[in-house]
């Protein structure tokens, strides 16, 4: 089995590589492509090292079998078409081709038997959706309900230049404004992840959220209601979630405790003084969830916290991609 990682040299790129050591993807060193800034440089590999290629037409991309894109929608769309074309399986990070008729959009532990069989573009979804919907979907089981969500993302979700922003201004330097954040993030977060909509205000990250879910679920009439906040946090998504269901019932807390212990990928950190948060879980594969609570008999609360690096893109990425080989 050959991997291909492209757009290696980046925050989730890099983050494949160290995950495909430990992966039955990663028998054989895998080829890693970037743009031409970083051709030629070195990427770590287990006891060596890796050379970067330069993604550039005429490039022979012959023995691969499955890639793994972690560079921008431009690049994804170019360059996924004339891989799948050489007949390798291309799992793409980007948002490119999550809403695609025709594109599986994939998080394994809820939907991971629509993956297909050989060469074919898989996306991977937005990292809140992707954390958001490993504690949602197990819940589908209580009832039919309507989502509330606040999310708090981690300065990395926008790439090295986010974390920079932080580093930056955290050691005095100056804001830079679009470099990559609208506002300061240092002792600072705001409600603006994307451009909003001029008609409804909804931003391009909300939007995903909504259109994204209803799609991995397959519930077209599913309401989500989203406010997407950037934190002064390095790394790991954190989301607020309501559930409005259309009915009482008062043991559903209970049943919601059973069903997110039960779900794979999902730990349940429930202590009521000792909520999940994002320092601790930085680096850990599991999206954990913790405050649940019922304070009326239609609401279901809860506190949901997960690695956006990691389970929101490069692991999601990687699963996917394993269980594409076990096909």
């Amino acid at each position: 089995m050959k991997v291909a990682v492209v757009g290696a040299s980046g925050v989730v790129g890099e983050e494949m590589l160290r995950l495909l050591e430990s992966s039955p993807l990663g028998e054989e060193s895998p080829r890693v492509f970037a743009s031409s800034r970083s051709a030629g440089s070195r990427l770590p590999w287990r006891d060596g090292e890796i050379v970067i290629e330069e993604l550039t037409s005429g490039i022979d991309i012959a023995g691969i079998d499955v890639a793994l894109f972690a560079a921008g929608a431009g690049v994804s769309k170019e360059w996924a078409p004339r891989f799948v074309g050489e007949g390798i399986a291309v799992v793409d990070n980007s948002s490119a081709f999550r809403m695609d008729p025709a594109v599986a959009l994939i998080v394994p532990e809820v939907n991971g038997d629509r993956i297909p069989p050989g060469p074919a573009i898989i996306a991977n979804p937005n990292c809140s959706t992707t954390i958001l919907l490993l504690a949602l979907a197990p819940l589908r089981e209580l009832g039919t309900f309507r989502v509330f969500a606040d999310t708090y993302q981690a300065v990395s979700g926008a790439g090295r230049a986010g974390l920079d922003a932080l580093s930056r201004e955290k050691s005095g330097g100056a804001f830079e404004p679009g470099n990559p954040f609208p506002f300061p993030i240092s002792g600072n977060l705001f409600p603006l992840i994307g451009d909003p909509d001029a008609d409804d205000g909804v931003t391009t990250e909300e939007r995903k959220m909504l259109e994204e879910s209803r799609k991995i679920l397959e519930l077209p009439d599913l309401e989500v209601s989203v406010t997407c906040v950037r934190v002064p946090v390095e790394r790991c998504h954190a989301i607020a979630a309501t559930l409005l269901f259309e009915d009482e019932d008062r043991t559903r807390l209970e049943g919601a405790r059973r069903l997110l212990a039960a779900a794979p990928g999902v730990s349940v950190e429930d202590e009521l003084t000792s909520p999940p948060t994002p320092g601790p879980l930085a680096g850990t594969h599991d999206v954990a969830v913790g405050r649940l609570r019922a304070p009326q008999p239609d609401v279901l609360q809860m506190w949901v916290v997960g690695d956006q690096i990691l389970k929101g893109a490069a692991l999601n990425a990687v699963q996917i991609a394993e269980r594409w080989r076990q096909q």
